[in-house]
């Protein structure tokens, strides 16, 4: 989750009293959903680290137990960039489709839910293939079915077959291929999410978008399917579709 999406979200939530709860329970639910994401960097993140995009994400990194020697933050603005004490730890502003980088400088590679941000996602991904290293990885985790987010900046969200077309362009490897979630598990995010653009928070509602009086009048009756839904779509999401995955979340290796 890109770190300008975190921090409109923080700030929309400062009207309400249990703020840091909510914010709290997110971070941890959407840990939880990573699970596999952080199984894959446990395996395959080593040396030089290159995250662009991922705002704070190397602390979670970091209590997860993702091992490297350095970790490199590239954000677009000053301002998105994180402030971490860890000497490791460097921060750059940068534009992801066109990397102030030399080639060939980096083991690891990451791009988490940040090319549904970019208007032009190829451009980025090349770039990052870039200044992979030889026999380096590059690992990404894309949405297929995201609620609008960090709006305006949501151009698209993105299939398995975007990322096997993509990988196929730069002559990149698939070593490792994952779904995560399915079919149930975006009815249960469709279902939570829905809410944030409801209530009018930043990054999720359009300026110009008007609810009407209907929209009010059965709001009430929403909140209670929705109590009712989401419990049951998690349940069913244990035997969810590959087809229809969340999230896909793929490494490539770039040949020696």
């Amino acid at each position: 989750m890109p770190a300008v999406q975190n921090r409109q979200i923080d700030n929309s939530l400062r009207w309400f009293p249990g703020r840091s709860i909510v914010t709290t329970l997110r971070y941890r639910g959407r840990d939880y959903r990573y699970r596999e994401l952080f199984d894959a960097l446990r395996t395959y993140c080593r040396g030089a680290v290159l995250d662009v995009g991922g705002g704070s994400f190397v602390k979670t990194a970091i209590e997860e137990r993702v091992s490297f020697d350095e970790w490199t933050i590239v954000e677009p603005l000053e301002g998105d960039l994180p402030r971490i004490a860890d000497p490791r730890v460097h921060t750059r502003v940068g534009d992801g489709q066109a990397l102030d980088l030399d080639g060939n400088q980096f083991d690891t590679v990451l791009s988490v839910q940040v090319l549904e941000h970019v208007f032009e996602p190829i451009r980025m991904i090349e770039e990052l293939y870039r200044v992979t290293k030889p026999g380096g990885h590059v690992v990404v985790m894309v949405p297929q079915t995201a609620n609008i987010h960090h709006a305006p900046h949501h151009y698209q969200n993105l299939t398995r077959y975007w990322l096997d077309a993509a990988a196929y362009r730069l002559g990149a490897e698939v070593v490792e291929y994952r779904a995560m979630g399915g079919a149930w598990s975006t009815i249960a995010s469709r279902v939570l999410l829905q809410y944030p653009g409801a209530l009018g928070m930043a990054g999720y509602k359009h300026p110009g978008a008007r609810r009407s009086v209907r929209f009010w009048l059965l709001f009430p009756v929403g909140v209670v399917v929705s109590a009712i839904t989401f419990p049951l779509a998690m349940l069913m999401s244990l035997g969810d579709m590959e087809e229809e995955a969340n999230n896909h979340l793929m490494v490539l290796r770039k040949p020696v």
